[in-house]
């Protein structure tokens, strides 16, 4: 039998190293390279989206005649970050992550920001947008690819690019 003493601390200890290791520590993307999180005192880093989005784009020469959907899409985050999500996976909202109605959960979809042309895949794992005129909520970190965290809402197109088999 343990000290009462001995046993606080083995619990305190066993406690502490258990949250450590649970709590998610979001991570920006830039380009290829991960950024640590930044401290609140810090101005954010600036993010730039892999691919074509790095490059000036003509947004009247994209199309969207193979989109599977086009409409407003909003995003979301903290209020819901650490919760269950539709398919049973924990809501985490620096992953690349998306809400659909309709969409089988664990599909891949590549959404661009038809405001400005900048592009990201996500993973459907959850339902949703609840809010009329909405097609899709996407993630915090798929928000910031996209550059449509400041407006909150942005026209997008949805293409499927890995379907659930």
């Amino acid at each position: 039998m343990l000290p009462a003493r001995k046993c606080r601390w083995l619990c305190v200890a066993l406690c502490l190293g258990l949250t450590a290791g649970c709590v998610s520590k979001p991570v920006y993307r830039s380009g290829g390279a991960q950024v640590s999180p930044r401290p609140s005192n810090k101005p954010p880093p600036q993010v730039v989206a892999p691919g074509p989005a790095a490059h000036p784009i003509d947004l009247d020469k994209i199309n969207t005649d193979k989109a599977y959907q086009v409409g407003v899409s909003s995003y979301y985050g903290k209020k819901f970050h650490g919760r269950l999500t539709a398919n049973g996976e924990v809501f985490n909202m620096y992953k690349l992550t998306a809400a659909h109605r309709v969409l089988p959960l664990g599909t891949h979809v590549k959404v661009t920001n038809l405001q400005n042309g900048r592009w990201v895949e996500v993973k459907v794992n959850d339902r949703g947008p609840f809010i009329e005129g909405r097609i899709l909520d996407l993630s915090f970190a798929a928000a910031l690819e996209l550059e449509m965290v400041k407006q909150g809402t942005a026209k997008v197109m949805i293409e499927i690019t890995k379907p659930v088999e």
